[in-house]
C-alpha cells in the first residue's frame, strides 16, 4: 500500500511527464466548437478525421492573432502539451496560431475587407465629394516621416499660404491604429473641409495599422471628406477601400487636394477669351440677320437706319456687361489670393510675432510649461532656443 498514489498524484505524474516530453510540438487541423471567453482566452478543439484535441489559447497569445478565428478553419499549431487536473483532460496549449495555405495577414486582410463590404463600407453612394478648395487641409501621418515633408513641399508649390493642420500619430507598430483614429477625430473637430490620412510605403507589416477594423471604421464614420494615400502604387489598404478617395502616393494626395494657383489664373484667362469669342459670335451672327432681313424688305432707309442703330447699342451695351463682368472676376480672384497670402502662417511671424513649441506642441498657455523648461521660438527666418526664466500671468 504505500506504493499507491492517489488520483490526483498520478494524474500529476502523467502530467509532468507530457510537459516533459512534449514541451513545444507544432500540430495541425481543423478548429472546432470555437468559444472565445470574455477573459480574452480562447477554448477549442483541434481535430482532423481520427482525433481530437482539446485546446486553449491564453489572452497574451491571442492577441498576437491577426485574423479572425472560426470553425472549420485549417490552422499550424505551436503549444504544449499539459493535463487539466480538474477533469485529467489531456490539452494543448497553444502559443501561436497560422492559417494553413495563407499567410496570417493575407487572410486577415481578406476577412476584414468581406465583413466591411457585406457593412456597405464600400457603397459608391456613401462616398462624399471631394472639394476644389479647400480653406483648411488636415493631415493625419507621422511628423517624422518623408510623407509629410513631400505633401507639404507639393502644398507649398501649388497653393502658397494654404492653411494645414497636422494631426499626429505613429503610422506602424502596436497601437497605431487606434492612434491613427484619434488623430482623425481630432481633425474632424477642428472644422476642416479636407483630410488626407496616409504615409509612405513599406511591407504588409508595416502598413498594417491602415488595414485594422478601429480605423476603418473612424474613416467611414468621419463628416469630413478623407483622401487615403497609403505606401505606392501597387499597395492597397483597407483605409483605401473606405475614404472618400484613394491616391496611389501622398505626394499624389497633396496634388489632388489642392488646385494649382499658377492654373487658376490661366484658366481665368482662358474663360476671359471664351467670352470673348462667344460676344464676338453673337454679334456677328446679329449683323448676318440684319442683312438678310434688309434684303427681304424694301423698307425705308430711316427704318433700317434705327434698326442699325439699335443694334450698335446693344452691342455697346454688350460689350460694357462683358467688360465689368470680367473685371469683377478678376477682382474676386485678385481679393481670394490676397486673402490667402494673408491666412500664411510666415506673413504673421513676419510682423515680429514668434509660435513657442515645447516638445513639438504648440505652447498657449503658462500652465504647459515650467521654469527651466527648453522651449523653441519659431521666428520668420529661424528657430531660437530659449529657457523659460520666469512666468508672469496677464
Amino acid at each position: 500500500m504505500d506504493s499507491s498514489l492517489t488520483v490526483s498524484q498520478l494524474v500529476a505524474r502523467i502530467r509532468q511527464d507530457l510537459e516533459t516530453g512534449y514541451r513545444q510540438v507544432t500540430v495541425v487541423g481543423e478548429i472546432s466548437s470555437f468559444k472565445p471567453w470574455r477573459s480574452g482566452h480562447w477554448y477549442f478543439d483541434l481535430k482532423d478525421e481520427q482525433a481530437t484535441l482539446p485546446s486553449v489559447m491564453f489572452k497574451g497569445s491571442c492577441d498576437r492573432v491577426k485574423f479572425e478565428v472560426q470553425d472549420g478553419l485549417q490552422v499550424l499549431l505551436t503549444g504544449r502539451v499539459s493535463v487539466y487536473l480538474p477533469q485529467s483532460k489531456i490539452q494543448l496549449i497553444v502559443e501561436s496560431m497560422e492559417p494553413v495555405g495563407s499567410g496570417a495577414l493575407a487572410l486577415a486582410f481578406e476577412q476584414l475587407k468581406q465583413k466591411l463590404e457585406r457593412e456597405g463600407f464600400f457603397d459608391s453612394a456613401s462616398k462624399k465629394p471631394i472639394p476644389f478648395f479647400p480653406k483648411v487641409l488636415g493631415i493625419v501621418t507621422s511628423p517624422q516621416g518623408a510623407a509629410l515633408q513631400d505633401m507639404l513641399r507639393i502644398l507649398k508649390h501649388r497653393m502658397p499660404g494654404q492653411s494645414v493642420l497636422l494631426s499626429p500619430a505613429r503610422v506602424q507598430g502596436q497601437g497605431a491604429a487606434e492612434e491613427l483614429a484619434i488623430a482623425l477625430k481630432r481633425l474632424e473637430s477642428q472644422n476642416c473641409d479636407l483630410i488626407i490620412i496616409g504615409r509612405g510605403g513599406g511591407s504588409l507589416e508595416d502598413l498594417w495599422a491602415f488595414n485594422e477594423e478601429v480605423l476603418a471604421r473612424a474613416i467611414y464614420a468621419c463628416k469630413t471628406p478623407i483622401i487615403s494615400a497609403v505606401g505606392h502604387e501597387t499597395d492597397f489598404t483597407i483605409a483605401d477601400f473606405v475614404a472618400d478617395l484613394r491616391c496611389a502616393t501622398p505626394t499624389h494626395a497633396a496634388q489632388t487636394a489642392v488646385p494649382d494657383k499658377a492654373e487658376l489664373r490661366q484658366a481665368l484667362k482662358r474663360f476671359e477669351a471664351r467670352l470673348h469669342k462667344q460676344v464676338q459670335a453673337t454679334l456677328n451672327r446679329m449683323h448676318l440677320l440684319l442683312e438678310r432681313l434688309s434684303k427681304r424688305f424694301v423698307s425705308p432707309k430711316v427704318r433700317l437706319l434705327t434698326t442699325v442703330q439699335r443694334l450698335d447699342a446693344l452691342a455697346q451695351k454688350l460689350e460694357k456687361v462683358l467688360s465689368k463682368r470680367l473685371q469683377s472676376t478678376r477682382e474676386r480672384m485678385v481679393s481670394s489670393v490676397t486673402k490667402l497670402e494673408a491666412l500664411s502662417p510666415l506673413k504673421v511671424l513676419a510682423r515680429g510675432y514668434g509660435a513657442v513649441f515645447f516638445e513639438g506642441h504648440v505652447v498657449s498657455k503658462l500652465e504647459q510649461v515650467h521654469l527651466g523648461s527648453s522651449v523653441d521660438v519659431r521666428l520668420s527666418n529661424g528657430i531660437l532656443g530659449v529657457e523659460v526664466k520666469s512666468k508672469d500671468g496677464l
